[in-house]
């Protein structure tokens, strides 16, 4: 008896001291200091507890002592874990200005990733277009009459050369920052891209929507036309698919993009920490506008990718095309 005494003790007051020393962790939160206290009251009711073993004319008093300080104890409890869903909600508070943190962190450098970019395709644009432009005027300016056979070749050489370069110009500043999402919507800016890859060969690709005519806010249409564009690209780097399906569906404030290759799929349960193939900045570019992207291996063969968000129509834009 006396060593299990000694042993409770020895627990009741190393438990204090924990709680104890959690106290200013805490912030001093008064739910806590209650429960510290009723800890630190238990190990002096397990001290209590022994003294009548080595001095048995206490045992009366030390029983009223005893059993006062269980009623005060057991007070202490009650009030510290009524009032520790104070800590709870102050905890939720820290969580929830965290997650909040991150996001404003997450969508600022998406922005400032898209104001990059529309920078660069606006210099590239406004910049060496029209660079291009005089030159192809100045070639065709010549006059092909004084000009034997070799160098008339050269100069319609030239002169497809610089067409070439103004068309792959327009593809990279579009593609840096597509005009067609900006000023015409989503589901426009996806089609055109669909074309040229259409243009390509080689995948057949299907599309279907209901949001023609409806606009999202900016930074929601930009971070769904990043995503679906880099599916596309882990299709085309590592699938070996030869059919792509995409589903945009909006409805109840709800947007579903659910998208399907029939290649060799991945396994989606060792992409919990995966940073390759784009999908760690994918699942950035969808945290920052609420979003969640889930990704399911179709047997026997094939990779489902679905995503969602709860957003609104812009309605400074709602119906246009």
């Amino acid at each position: 008896m006396k060593i299990a005494l000694l042993v409770s003790i020895l627990l009741q007051i190393t438990a204090a001291g924990v709680a104890l020393g959690l106290t200013r962790k805490t912030k001093y939160n008064i739910s806590w200091v209650f429960l510290s206290i009723a800890f630190l009251l238990m190990a002096i009711r397990r001290i209590i507890d022994l003294i009548p073993v080595y001095f048995k004319e206490l045992e009366t008093e030390m029983s009223l002592i005893d059993r006062i300080l269980g009623i005060v104890t057991s007070v202490f409890l009650l009030a510290g874990v009524v009032l520790i869903q104070q800590l709870f909600r102050y905890l939720k508070r820290i969580e929830d200005v965290r997650f909040e943190s991150e996001n404003k962190v997450l969508q600022a450098v998406m922005e400032t990733e898209e104001r990059e970019r529309r920078q660069l395709a606006k210099d590239l644009h406004d910049g060496l277009g029209p660079l291009l432009s005089n030159i192809k005027m100045s070639v065709s300016a010549i006059d092909k009459s004084t000009i034997n056979g070799f160098n008339n070749d050269i100069i319609n050489n030239i002169h497809t050369l610089i067409n070439e370069s103004i068309i792959s110009l327009k593809e990279t500043s579009n593609n840096l920052s597509p005009h067609t999402l900006e000023s015409s919507g989503l589901a426009s800016a996806l089609n055109s891209f669909i074309e040229k890859i259409n243009a390509l060969g080689g995948l057949d690709i299907s599309f279907s929507n209901n949001i023609e005519n409806i606009r999202f806010e900016t930074q929601t249409e930009i971070n769904i036309y990043r995503v679906i564009c880099e599916l596309f690209n882990n299709t085309f780097k590592h699938a070996r698919a030869e059919k792509v399906s995409l589903l945009i569906h909006y409805s109840d404030n709800r947007l579903v993009a659910q998208y399907f290759d029939d290649g060799i799929g991945f396994d989606a349960d060792s992409l919990v920490n995966e940073t390759g193939m784009g999908i760690s900045n994918m699942r950035s570019r969808l945290k920052t506008i609420n979003g969640t992207i889930e990704f399911k291996r179709i047997k026997p063969q094939g990779m489902m990718t679905n995503i969602l968000l709860k957003t609104i129509p812009n309605a400074n834009n709602h119906g246009k095309s």
